[in-house]
C-alpha cells in the first residue's frame, strides 16, 4: 500500500547534505516503508518531489521547515552539513490481521513511528554523540536567572542569555542509510554503547550521580568482555576468579596482576570504581568534573576495547571527536536508493566519527 506522510522529528537530526535527495528503506516491527529526504536547498531544504506533498505548497498545512543550517562547529570533513527537520514517508506496508481489520498500514505507521524515531535517534546518538532526547532537551540558550525579577534597587543587566555554539558530527549518507537499516532490521546498539550514551547525557544534565553509575556500569560490561576474552592468555590464579559474579572491581584487579595492557590506567580504573561505589552505596554525590572524567574513562576504554573500536585519530580542525570504525556488516552494506551530488564534502573520512560510542571528546570540556 502507497501511504504518504510528513513526519517531523521530535529532535533535529544532523547529517551530510549527500544524505538529502534520496530515499531510504527502513521500518519498524512489522512495517516496512521508505523514508524520502528534502532536497538540498541551502540554507533551508525544498520538500521532496512528491504529488502528495508538492500538492500542499503554499497552503497553511504545506508550510514547514524541512532542512535548515544552523550556527555549529562542524569537522571539515563532514560539510556541508544541515539540520534534518522532516521526512517524507512512503510505500507503507504491513501485514493484514484478520481479528484486527481496522489495523491498517496506516493505523500501524502512526502506532510505531514514535518508537522508530527513539530507535533512530539512539543508534545517531551512540555513533556521533548528537544529543535528540526529545524529553529532556538541552538547548544552546538558556536565560541566566528566568524569573526573576528585580524591583529596588533595578539590576536587570544581570539577566540575560547563555549562548553557547555546539560541536556536531553530522551522519554520512551511508551512515543514515546503515542506521535505518539496523531499525528496521531490530538491530540494537550494544549494551554498554547505551549506557555510555546515557552517561554523557545524564553529565549533559547535571545528574552526576547517575553519570558515574551508568558509566561504571557501562566500564564493567566493557572490561569483563575484554577480560574473559583474553582468559586463556591469564594465569591459572586469575582465571579461577572469573565467575558470574566479578565485579567491575574484581576485573580491574585481574587486568593488573595478569599484566594486561589496557587503554586507561589501572589507577583511573580503580579511581572510577570507587567513584561510583561511594555515588551508589554511600549515596555521595560526585562533582561535575569528576563525573565527566569517569564518563571520559569510559568513553577510553570503549574506544580501545569495546565492540565497536575508534581509531586514535582526531579531526584536523581540532575538534575533539575520534573515529569509529564499525566492522564490514555496518556503515558499507546500506545505500541510499538515489543520491544527489551537486554538492560534495570537502573530504570524506575513511571510518565513521563517533561521539563516544559516540563521540564526546573531552567530556569536560563540552559542559
Amino acid at each position: 500500500m502507497g501511504v504518504t506522510a510528513i513526519y517531523e522529528l521530535p529532535v533535529q537530526i544532523w547529517v551530510m547534505c549527500d544524505a538529502l535527495g534520496a530515499t531510504y528503506s527502513t521500518g519498524y516491527a512489522d512495517i516496512r516503508f521508505t523514508v524520502v529526504m528534502p532536497h538540498d536547498h541551502p540554507p533551508v531544504g525544498l520538500p521532496p518531489s512528491l504529488p502528495a506533498i508538492m500538492s500542499r505548497q503554499g497552503s497553511e498545512a504545506g508550510e514547514g521547515v524541512w532542512a535548515r543550517e544552523y550556527g555549529a562547529f562542524i569537522p571539515e570533513s563532514r560539510r556541508p552539513a544541515t539540520a534534518l527537520h522532516r521526512v517524507a514517508v512512503t510505500e507503507v506496508e504491513g501485514p493484514n490481521y484478520e481479528h484486527l481489520p481496522w489495523f491498517t498500514a496506516e493505523h500501524q505507521l502512526a502506532k510505531y513511528i514514535g518508537t522508530w524515531f527513539d530507535q533512530v535517534r539512539t543508534w545517531t546518538e551512540i555513533l556521533t554523540g548528537q544529543d535528540l532526547d526529545p524529553n529532556h532537551r538541552v538547548y544552546d540558550a538558556e536565560s541566566v536567572g528566568a524569573g526573576l525579577e528585580f524591583v529596588e534597587p533595578a539590576h536587570d543587566g544581570a539577566l540575560g542569555l547563555t549562548i553557547t555554539t555546539p560541536h556536531v558530527v553530522p551522519l554520512l549518507a551511508r551512515e543514515w542509510a546503515t542506521i535505518l537499516k539496523f531499525v528496521r532490521d531490530r538491530k540494537e546498539p550494544p549494551l554498554e554503547e547505551i549506557l555510555s550514551r546515557d552517561a554523557r547525557a545524564s553529565h549533559r544534565r547535571d545528574a552526576d550521580r547517575r553519570s558515574v553509575v551508568e558509566a561504571a556500569t557501562a566500564l564493567e560490561i566493557a572490561l569483563g568482555r575484554h577480560v574473559r576474552g583474553l582468559s586463556a592468555q591469564l594465569p591459572d590464579s586469575q582465571q579461577k576468579r572469573i565467575t558470574a559474579r566479578t565485579a567491575l572491581g574484581d576485573y580491574i584487579s585481574i587486568a593488573e596482576q595478569s599484566g594486561l595492557q589496557l587503554a586507561v590506567p589501572i589507577d583511573r580504573l580503580r579511581w572510577v570504581n570507587q567513584l561510583r561505589n561511594d555515588a551508589a552505596h554511600r549515596g555521595t554525590a560526585p562533582s561535575h568534573w569528576d563525573a565527566g572524567e569517569a564518563v571520559q574513562a569510559t568513553i577510553d576504554l570503549l574506544s580501545a576495547h569495546g565492540r565497536y573500536r575508534r581509531t586514535g585519530e582526531r579531526e584536523l580542525d581540532g575538534s575533539e571527536w575520534v573515529l569509529l570504525d564499525l566492522g564490514s556488516d555496518t556503515v558499507s552494506d546500506a545505500e541510499p536508493r538515489s543520491r544527489r551530488t551537486e554538492r560534495r564534502p570537502h573530504g570524506e573520512p575513511t571510518t565513521m566519527p563517533s561521539g563516544e560510542a559516540g563521540g564526546l571528546g573531552s567530556v569536560a570540556s563540552r559542559t
